[in-house]
């Protein structure tokens, strides 16, 4: 049996200003994320779902990954938990620019897949770590294995026929 994730998203993230320093500078920080969150929409729809998430900081020119989570328990459980609101709070408060979004990579299987939750998250922070020089995790970014001039570090240089020609084959561009 095959498992498969399906991605829904972006969805903003409501953060608001707080004011810091008696009042003289304000700074993005999340809002109040609790059971209210999750009751709405379109939050509602995920909250007691399964799988992987993705916060990305959304910027006029695009949105970049800055951290990548699992659960394999509920979104609800997992996402803005005390670690995670932290982590967060301290990322907008260092960004010069936030648009705080995350997407839901879903579980879409009736039976527990912890193994392939974890793969995915795997996957996930593997592609995010090449997407942004920000990411926020700090397990998983080192690759298990590299196959040169397919998977891995870019090389510098010019591939070699072999592997034009294996990527070719694989359809991989």
């Amino acid at each position: 049996m095959s498992v498969n994730f399906t991605i829904h998203g972006p969805f903003v993230v409501p953060t608001a200003p707080k004011k810091i320093k008696g009042g003289t500078i304000s700074i993005p920080q999340l809002k109040d994320v609790n059971a209210t969150l999750w009751k709405s929409a379109p939050f509602s729809e995920y909250a007691n779902k399964k799988g992987c998430y993705v916060f990305a900081n959304a910027v006029t020119r695009g949105s970049k990954p800055i951290y990548v989570g699992k659960t394999n328990i509920s979104f609800k459980d997992e996402c803005f938990s005390t670690h995670k609101k932290a982590m967060l709070n301290d990322f907008l408060a260092c960004a010069t620019k936030t648009g705080l979004q995350i997407y839901f990579v879903v579980l879409n299987n009736r039976k527990d897949c912890p193994e392939e939750i974890d793969l995915c998250e795997t996957l996930l922070i593997q592609k995010c770590k090449d997407a942004s020089k920000y990411l926020l995790n700090i397990r998983k970014l080192s690759e298990k294995f590299t196959i040169d001039g397919v998977h891995g570090p870019k090389n510098p240089g010019k591939p070699t026929c072999d592997v034009l020609n294996f990527k070719k084959c694989l359809n991989i561009k």
